[in-house]
């Protein structure tokens, strides 16, 4: 027969602890509690980062908005230095011009002084002069010629066109002179 020795004895092992369920249950829960804990924690600080750059997303949005205006009146106030200048050119110009015409006179006037001569026609564009005259004879225009000559306001002086003709019964001649204004 078998004999079964259900003493311990020298040879005999020791029984292995066995943990109690309970105690495994709540490592488990507390495992879970703890798990979702730093879960909560990381969504709640995601949360927050994106309020704060929401909220710098605004602030930057208002400072677009203010620099967009900003802009605006800048543009305005280039456009409407660009159209001062622009009428103040013109009216530069217009000084000019308003001055020439009575210079190119003043300076033809002179040259008439003791001829017998008058003039019919003087034109001004840009910085060439055509004048038309009457003359009671050739000397004169060449005299009046010679005058201009010696202004040293005109250049390239030259006689167009010289005829004789009758005004009033009296022998004129017409005369047609070219020129440029120096400068």
């Amino acid at each position: 027969m078998i004999r079964i020795n259900l003493l311990q004895g020298p040879r005999a092992r020791k029984p292995k602890q066995q943990w109690d369920v309970r105690a495994e249950a709540l490592l488990g829960v507390g495992a879970l509690v703890i798990t979702l804990t730093g879960c909560w924690w990381y969504s709640s600080s995601l949360d927050e980062e994106i309020e704060r750059h929401q909220t710098g997303k605004q602030e930057k949005e208002k400072q677009l908005a203010l620099l967009k205006e900003q802009l605006k009146q800048v543009e305005d106030f280039e456009a409407k230095k660009k159209l001062l200048e622009d009428k103040n050119r013109i009216i530069e110009q217009l000084e000019k011009s308003r001055s020439g015409p009575v210079r190119v006179l003043d300076y033809v006037s002179q040259s008439l002084e003791p001829l017998k001569l008058w003039l019919v026609r003087l034109s001004v564009q840009g910085n060439n002069v055509e004048l038309e005259g009457r003359a009671l004879s050739n000397d004169d225009i060449v005299e009046f010629v010679n005058n201009l000559r010696r202004t040293d306001y005109f250049t390239n002086i030259r006689l167009l066109e010289s005829r004789s003709a009758q005004e009033s019964k009296i022998n004129v001649y017409q005369f047609k002179l070219g020129f440029a204004l120096k400068g």
